[in-house]
């Protein structure tokens, strides 16, 4: 994963120099604007509220919902929940868009079940995911989950043969309406999706 270069910036409004609450609120609102837009990754809450004049998760939130509501008829729009926050491409624009962006291909259930071990499992390796589902997996099904942004490569596990950990990605929490990897259904939630039906409920 690409290092988040807003860490290394030592970015700070001006607004002490500001009079006036609105001033305040005007200045924030751009600089959340500004901060999320220039990065390549969705923007933790917590980072946000080091930047802005109060600190303070309701303000924070109010701001948030006033720039989502300005983004909302737009060709991007601003997308948040509790942790993180990033714009994203309409998708009234999907048909417009069609011949810049490749289309998004549809899960197979290989795929789908691979996303839900390694959601609940994480960092898990491919050996283990196999182990989980009962069948062997194609490195298609990663190849998938790795294109979408859902998943990524979390070092290597330190066994025989160094196999590679995969875990979830802000982009995973953020498409799939989580706040925090903890938000998950349970295994029985899943299985009524149909979903990891050869799953086992044991421990890794």
């Amino acid at each position: 994963m690409k290092k988040n270069f807003l860490s290394n910036l030592s970015f700070k409004s001006n607004i002490k120099s500001v009079k006036g609450e609105h001033k305040f609120e005007f200045d924030d609102l751009y600089l959340i604007e500004a901060i999320v837009f220039a990065s390549r990754e969705p923007i933790h809450i917590d980072y946000l509220i080091t930047k802005i004049s109060q600190n303070n998760r309701t303000y924070l939130y109010d701001l948030l919902v006033k720039i989502k509501n300005h983004y909302q008829d737009r060709g991007v729009n601003f997308i948040y929940n509790d942790n993180y926050c990033v714009f994203k491409t309409s998708p009234l624009l999907k048909e417009a868009l069609v011949d810049e962006f490749e289309e998004t291909r549809d899960l197979s259930r290989a795929a789908k079940e691979t996303l839900a071990i390694i959601a609940y499992h994480q960092p898990t390796t491919r050996a283990e995911i196999e182990e989980i589902r009962g069948v062997s997996s194609s490195k298609g099904s990663l190849d998938i989950l790795l294109d979408c942004n859902w998943i990524e490569i979390n070092g290597k596990k330190d066994i025989a043969g160094r196999p590679l950990l995969y875990k979830t990605t802000k982009k995973f929490l953020l498409d799939f309406n989580l706040g925090d990897i903890n938000d998950l259904p349970n295994i029985t939630e899943l299985k009524r999706e149909g979903l990891l039906s050869a799953y086992q409920d044991t421990q890794n």
